[in-house]
């Protein structure tokens, strides 16, 4: 029997609470082994992927918020011991259900039409291919070329890392693992035997967007049907595309309307939300906590939304001028309960079993309190164990 979904209203206050206990960040913790990570992914949807570890890595920040007890090397284990995630293109490079890996055939198609491979790098590719057969797992440094290129955003890069690069991009290589910033490849064919990776499983492309939109409004928990940054890496989607895609989902009631009292826009969910929703409306209190949130963290995709559900305005300023910074070039969000209550830079020195304390900025809508400061000391110290050191200095 299919279940026909209502319209959903809530209050400003009522919306933030739910975003927040489906986000998991808030209330008790819903995950706690590895076998709960993958559900948590699965949710998510994604993890963006990015390198910069000055404080743990996005991937690993996203994480430590929503994980009871968390530890970088339980993602590593899924990813590269298990495989049963893969670090792929999605929302940019990610981390998502190496199940899902055949369904962005589009996403690689599209990929061998934006980037240019001149004749020097497909030759440079059938070497790589041909080397791989006696050389499975590679990086790029294996490659004993001294051709260099400029490769996208004006970089320059090895023939041989532009190569991998590409073939990676167009599914025919897929990332074995990492050592810090170097990544190793195999050959598709190995990791996944008999799949044809630009083999595309949708039959049109109002389904693939729709299951592209529908996987980024779960992520996010709320999500409008308006330009977005929480469609970011969902190539070549247009208003009209995104339209039909959310034509359908309604149709089949794949996702629903919900409501803010005083909005003009409507927000949408998924079927999975209503539980969520329900115990948001309702009066039974949930147990608040605070935690750091990753510059690139689900919850913050859409900063816009951020900003007008809870009066939060937040910048990653890492490429940002250091003169034109306002904060830093690596600040936290800090949410307590259904509310941002300030930011923090943090820095995590590992040889020395230390994490420092640069600076905490409370939001000027938050009052100074004992309970705030108690709330950020359990934080910080969870954090500190989370990085697995064992002293907190504080610079401020």
């Amino acid at each position: 029997m299919r279940i026909k979904f209502m319209d959903f209203t809530l209050t400003q206050k009522q919306a933030c609470q739910f975003y927040v206990l489906w986000q998991g960040l808030s209330g008790p913790y819903r995950w706690h082994t590895q076998a709960d990570i993958l559900m948590l992914i699965d949710q998510l949807g994604c993890l963006q992927f990015d390198p910069i570890d000055i404080c743990g890595r996005n991937a690993d920040l996203v994480l430590q918020a929503r994980v009871r007890g968390y530890r970088k090397r339980q993602l590593e284990t899924l990813l590269y011991k298990d495989c049963q995630l893969i670090d792929a293109l999605d929302k940019n490079m990610a981390i998502y259900p190496q199940r899902d890996y055949p369904k962005f055939a589009r996403t690689r198609r599209r990929a061998m039409e934006y980037h240019r491979v001149t004749e020097q790098i497909e030759t440079a590719i059938q070497a790589i291919k041909t080397f791989m057969q006696t050389h499975p797992i590679l990086c790029s440094q294996d490659v004993n070329w001294n051709e260099n290129l400029v490769w996208v955003w004006g970089r320059t890069a090895s023939l041989a890392a532009v190569a991998l690069e590409m073939m990676l991009y167009r599914g025919e290589v897929v990332i074995h693992h990492r050592q810090g910033t170097i990544r190793y490849y195999q050959l598709t064919e190995k990791r996944f035997p008999g799949l044809d990776p630009l083999s595309d499983p949708f039959p049109d492309e109002t389904e693939y967007y729709a299951w592209r939109i529908e996987r980024r409004i779960r992520a996010l928990g709320l999500c409008w049907n308006r330009p977005s940054d929480a469609w970011l890496g969902i190539e070549k989607m247009k208003s009209t595309e995104r339209q039909k895609a959310f034509e359908l989902l309604l149709r089949q009631e794949r996702i629903f309307p919900v409501n803010v009292e005083g909005w003009d826009q409507t927000l949408y969910a998924v079927r999975e939300t209503r539980p969520f929703l329900e115990n948001a409306r309702g009066e039974t209190p949930y147990r608040r906590r605070m935690e750091f949130l990753g510059p690139l963290d689900n919850a913050l995709w859409d900063r816009r939304l951020i900003e007008q559900l809870f009066g939060f305005q937040y910048k990653w300023e890492i490429y940002t001028p250091k003169a034109q910074r306002k904060y830093d070039s690596y600040v936290l969000p800090v949410l307590w309960g259904d509310r941002f209550v300030g930011r923090i830079a943090l820095e995590s020195k590992p040889a020395e079993k230390k994490l420092i304390v640069k600076q905490f900025w409370r939001e000027p809508r938050i009052r100074d309190s004992q309970a705030l400061r108690t709330a950020l000391d359990r934080t910080l110290d969870r954090f500190m164990r989370f990085h697995e050191c064992e002293i907190i200095e504080r610079n401020e």
